[in-house]
């Protein structure tokens, strides 16, 4: 009989690449990982894992394995869920993953309400940008994550993975008074900043990649001078008037009162604020109840 343990660690395994990436998702060392990857070779006689430059990657006969181990390990989850569902009320920890403006904005009070409404579900939350969390989601290292898509760059399919806009969030140009005061209304904003000092997000991330695909179209390369996944970081730059930024309305609702924000392209151009979910677990009553709360914390922001 194969260990269903050393089966989540192929699984984990062949989404990570690396052993140390294994060890930090499953909260192992990295020499546990490697003893259990060569125990299951061992059990079943053949190599499972072959490197490739710094990475691994499974051998023909470890995909065969690893595509079983996903149906062993999401018939046990749906097993879970089954067992849940037949209690009376919902009870149990949700893991939460989200990034920073959510967690800044509507998420904190969503989290309270649930939990006067049903004092047996508890949240954990994580903070992390979808680059991360998604493939996180895929392993159950989280319950739920909600993650964004921007304009002409939608959100990858991930197998097993349900996915459910919750809300657009509009894209501003945000800069302070000074800087607004020197545009011509009606023309192509972003054209008339090719000068100024512009904060944006890491590197290949989509919001990153969005607001770059505009500069270039607009005939230039924006001369970066802040670079952060923060976007409250993002803020006090341009509240300090040393950068223009594109941000989503959750990032400028706390925005200081000389903050001047423009359509961040001909039209109104939103971020989708998306809900993610694994199909095995989604029916569990403490995940249902969750996803619940969420679409009511997002009624505020469907107008805007």
């Amino acid at each position: 009989m194969l260990n269903i343990g050393r089966l989540r660690v192929l699984r984990e395994l062949h989404h990570r690449k690396t052993l140390s990436a294994v060890a930090a998702a499953l909260a192992y060392s990295t020499s546990s990982v490697s003893q259990q990857v060569r125990l299951l070779e061992k059990e079943v006689g053949v190599r499972l894992v072959e490197p490739v430059g710094r990475r691994l990657q499974l051998t023909p006969q470890g995909l065969i394995l690893v595509t079983h181990a996903e149906k062993i390990l999401d018939m046990l989850e749906r097993a879970e869920a089954d067992l849940s569902t037949s209690l009376q009320e919902p009870t149990g920890t949700v893991r939460i993953a989200a990034f920073q403006s959510a967690a800044m904005t509507f998420l904190p009070k969503m989290i309270r309400e649930l939990q006067d409404l049903h004092p047996k579900v508890t949240v954990e939350f994580h903070q992390g940008e979808p680059e991360e969390t998604l493939p996180a989601l895929q392993s159950a290292e989280y319950d739920l994550a909600i993650v964004e898509s921007y304009p002409g760059l939608p959100v990858p399919s991930v197998p097993g993975i349900h996915f459910e806009t919750l809300f657009e969030d509009p894209l501003w140009l945000a800069m302070d008074q000074a800087k607004a005061a020197n545009l011509t209304p009606g023309n192509n904003l972003i054209a008339q900043l090719s000068d100024a000092g512009w904060a944006v997000e890491a590197e290949e991330s989509a919001p990153r990649t969005w607001v770059i695909n505009e500069c270039r179209k607009s005939g230039f390369e924006p001369r970066i001078v802040c670079s952060s996944e923060d976007l409250a970081a993002q803020l006090r730059f341009v509240e300090a008037g040393i950068a223009v930024a594109v941000l989503p309305g959750l990032a400028l609702e706390n925005a200081a009162s000389h903050v001047r924000k423009f359509p961040a392209a001909r039209g109104i151009q939103s971020r989708e604020v998306i809900l993610a979910a694994r199909k095995a677990s989604r029916d569990r009553p403490a995940i249902e109840v969750t996803v619940q709360a969420l679409r009511r914390a997002s009624v505020p922001y469907l107008s805007k």
